[in-house]
């Protein structure tokens, strides 16, 4: 059975960067947004991006496209929060010290999905996000994990294993 703890998303991002944006220059966990002009001033520069980076969000990766940016965001679970984010995340960019010599240029966004339904779709196009399903063989065992913790099968499952762990005294 697949966790969430496993490092699924970061791995998706990376095959899927790779795959598809291979002859591009990308950035992976980009800060996005301002840093103050008072702490660069006292601080310095790259010592006042690294003080200010808990502060800013991170999108997962920034593609320099010729005439773009692409803000792309790789989610297996809360997809819709990556969705919610990534028009927030677009607002950003153009105060980003660390993207400033890639300007001007556009922002697109792209949310790579395990999975994809109507409503995402619906949302994604009202938010103009991209939508995008990459599922790899390795990442099928977990969306298909995802979607089978929500039966009665496997809360009847998961039910009778703890109450295992607990009859034989296991953490």
């Amino acid at each position: 059975m697949a966790r969430k703890s496993r490092q699924v998303e970061t791995r998706m991002i990376s095959e899927y960067l790779k795959e598809n944006y291979d002859g591009f220059t990308f950035i992976l966990n980009v800060p996005l947004g301002s840093v103050s002009e008072d702490l660069m001033r006292e601080e310095g520069y790259k010592r006042a991006i690294g003080l200010s980076r808990p502060f800013r969000p991170i999108a997962d990766a920034v593609v320099i496209l010729p005439s773009y940016l692409l803000l792309v965001e790789a989610k297996v679970w809360n997809v819709v929060n990556g969705l919610a984010k990534l028009p927030l995340y677009k607002s950003l960019v153009p105060i980003t010290p660390e993207l400033k010599e890639y300007m001007p240029r556009g922002t697109l966004m792209q949310l790579v999905v395990g999975w994809t339904n109507p409503n995402l779709q619906i949302m994604a196009r009202a938010a103009g996000v991209e939508l995008k399903v990459y599922r790899p063989l390795w990442l099928e065992e977990v969306v298909e994990s995802q979607h089978r913790y929500w039966t009665r099968e496997y809360r009847d499952q998961r039910e009778k294993r703890l109450q295992m762990r607990e009859f034989f005294g296991v953490d």
